[in-house]
């Protein structure tokens, strides 16, 4: 009988041991998914400025969203953003070609995160591509925000840097 009431704990501890589990990794699950998402995020927001294509530019972006470019200028509301963009995409006599590096996301809880991103921008004029009239270069700084139909970003903060960063890696200071 003894060995029965041990076999049954067993069991027992085992059933309990394997639920925790399961509690777990839903979780990591989670994390990995939204990971996944913003990533996916940032391609399609580099899609967008590549093919000039508004629409998906402004989809992820909150109705409230608020914007400091790399001249430090504050643009604050969708609307806004939207005529931003559209200085860039639709210049009469300007285009770019336009390339992000690989993006770092750091998820602060379930709701909130940021995403990191080197980009360049090289501008030239319409009726000589080969002509690049301008090279921005720098670091994207996205605020993410899960809202009731998903993740939108927030605010933005962009900053020129001299280089283009492919990957953005942790440094530390010696």
């Amino acid at each position: 009988m003894k060995i029965f009431y041990l076999g049954l704990l067993w069991i027992g501890g085992t059933t309990l041991s394997c639920q925790n589990q399961n509690k777990t990794a839903p979780l990591t699950n989670t994390r990995e998914q939204d990971s996944l998402e913003l990533i996916q995020m940032v391609a399609e927001r580099e899609r967008a400025m590549i093919q000039k294509d508004m629409a998906l530019a402004m989809d992820r972006f909150a109705e409230d969203a608020t914007w400091i470019n790399s001249q430090g200028y504050y643009f604050e509301g969708r609307e806004e953003l939207e005529k931003f963009h559209g200085m860039m995409m639709n210049n009469d006599s300007l285009a770019y070609y336009y390339e992000v590096g690989k993006p770092k996301i750091r998820l602060l809880d379930s709701q909130n995160a940021l995403a990191y991103y080197s980009w360049k921008m090289f501008w030239y004029r319409k009726e000589i591509p080969s002509d690049t009239t301008f090279k921005e270069i720098g670091l994207m700084t996205l605020n993410a925000h899960r809202e009731k139909e998903g993740w939108k970003w927030t605010a933005v903060t962009n900053q020129h840097t001299p280089w283009f960063y492919p990957e953005i890696t942790p440094v530390t200071v010696d």
